[in-house]
Formats: C-alpha cells, structure tokens, sequence
C-alpha cells in the first residue's frame, strides 16, 4: 500500500483566530486547495461545546461536491453522541456524495470535565462512551449491509458506494483499541506521541488482524499528528500557543497523550519518516498555527520527500 499523506481541515481553528466565525464555506475552499497541491486526504473534527466548530459530516458533504480525487474523513467523530440510524443515514449520503471516498475516522472522546459536559449537552452517557461507540457504529454497518430493518422496509437511502458502507478506522492506542481495529474495523487511527511507540502499537493490531482471519490489506495503519514547520524558536513558540489556546494545557501536558513537532522542514520530515519506517501508511497532519495556508505550503513541499 503506497503511503498517503492527509491534512486536517482548520475548523476548529477559523472559530479560534480572528475573525473567529467558523465560517464552513472557508474550509471548503481549503479543502478544495488541498487537494490542488496533491495531498491525499482532507480530514475534519468533532466537538459540540468544548472545542466548538462547524459539523463534520456537513463540512464533508459540501468538500464532496467540490473536489474528485482526495479522501474525505473525520478525524474523529465522536459516535456515541450521536444516534446509530441517523448517523448511518449521513454518512451514506456523504459517501454517496464524494462516490465512495469517505473514511470514518471515529472515537470515543477524552477524558475531562468539558468532554463531559458535551455528552451532557448531548443527552449521551459519558461514563458509556466506549460501549455506545462500539454499538453506534456496527448497528450503522448492520443498516449498511441493508440489515436490521423494519419489517416491509425497502432499504435505507441512500445506498453507501462503498461495499459495506463507508470505511471505519477506530481511533484509541489502548490494548483493548488495539484489539478492535485488528479484529474489526479498515484502520486504526491513534494518536500517537513517538514512531517506537507507534510501532510496537501496530504489532498488536496486526497481531488481532492475523487471528480473525484477515491480513495487512484488511486494516489501513494510520495515525493523527501535530506539527509546526518553521524555524527552530518560533515554530516551538507557535506550537506551544497554539496547544495552549486549543486545549488550555500546556505543550509539556499535552505532548505526553499526541504527536507533536516543531521545527525546520527537514528535522520535521525526518520525524514523519520514522511513522512512515514504523509501518504508518496513512497520516493526517494537524497544522498548528494560526497561518494555515503558509504551514500547508511548506508541507506541500514536504510531499516527494515522504512518498520516497
């Protein structure tokens, strides 16, 4: 499998900086620039108040229209806030929409007093979040096959282009994850704070994959990574702000739970070279800074370097 490089979207972001109004039509425009400069994917997240931004399968159903070549996903979307029947229904009609590009990219939230209020907010179980994450979506894929419906149901509309439904790459780096991804799902999509780490991670998944009866072409190896390109001291500085603005926790904290870089292009190629070495045949990549179009230029330029 050839490897694929992917940005995530600034959602989240155009609510953070000036003007600061979220506008949904801006990220369309970015996506459609994205695949311009010939990245592979173009991802979106998933919050309600915590980290407030425009809804990802909406965003990704108007990115659908509007480009023909990338993969369009969710990194992550946070299932079990949502209902199984309605969100199997949005996401076929997105894959519909992007003729069978979608990959969902899904999650169970983290941990703390905002995550919490958001299933709060939501009406879901926080406490349950992993369980309903898991029923969310294999009642999704049920209704996916055409299964599970009401007596003298015809079918649900409209039919997902891709067999099956739309892809799922599970997100979580727990063993239990892990084991899902392997055994269950098209990818694992962790976040991930180092290459060995990663690595040793991935040897379980395919371990899972192997005992269910499927290979390495059964489970894309993906994973969620933050960087910053730039000189040494601002593009630390940038990152560190930028981390602090979006979850009110230092870079230290943060850095502990994800991937994060921050540097020259070539000490930060050199640091996406070893997930790729370490089996990732995915990455979405996260731009931390307020200039989203200068740090997305300089990955660009990044591209030949990491397809070898």
């Amino acid at each position: 499998m050839s490897t694929s490089i992917g940005v995530l979207l600034p959602s989240r972001e155009m609510a953070m900086y000036p003007p600061a109004d979220g506008d949904p039509r801006r990220l369309v425009d970015v996506a459609v620039r994205v695949e311009q400069l010939g990245f592979d994917s173009a991802w979106v997240g998933d919050s309600l108040l915590a980290k407030p931004r425009a809804e990802p399968l909406a965003i990704l159903a108007a990115t659908a229209v509007a480009t023909s070549r990338i993969e369009l996903g969710t990194a992550v979307l946070l299932a079990a806030m949502r209902r199984a029947e309605q969100f199997a229904q949005q996401a076929a009609t997105v894959d519909a929409l992007a003729g069978g590009r979608l990959v969902l990219g899904v999650g169970y939230g983290p941990s703390g007093p905002a995550a919490e209020a958001d299933f709060a907010f939501a009406a879901s179980d926080f406490s349950n979040r992993v369980r309903t994450t898991v029923n969310v979506v294999e009642r999704a894929r049920q209704l996916w096959r055409g299964e599970g419906l009401p007596t003298g149901t015809e079918r649900l509309q409209p039919l997902a282009v891709s067999r099956g439904g739309p892809r799922v790459w599970m997100g979580g780096a727990g063993p239990l994850s892990r084991h899902r991804a392997g055994a269950l799902y098209d990818g694992w999509f962790p976040l991930a704070t180092d290459a060995v780490t990663y690595g040793s991670a991935l040897r379980d998944v395919r371990a899972a994959a192997t005992e269910a009866g499927r290979t390495d072409r059964d489970v894309t190896a993906a994973v969620y990574l933050t960087i910053n390109i730039g000189t040494p001291e601002a593009s630390q500085r940038e990152l560190a702000e930028y981390i602090e603005l979006y979850y009110g926790q230092p870079l230290e904290t943060m850095s502990a739970h994800m991937g994060v870089r921050a540097g020259a292009d070539e000490d930060v190629a050199v640091w996406l070279q070893g997930f790729l070495d370490a089996g990732c045949q995915h990455m979405c990549i996260r731009l931390a800074s307020p200039d989203f179009d200068t740090q997305l230029d300089r990955l660009s330029m990044l591209l030949p370097t990491l397809r070898g």
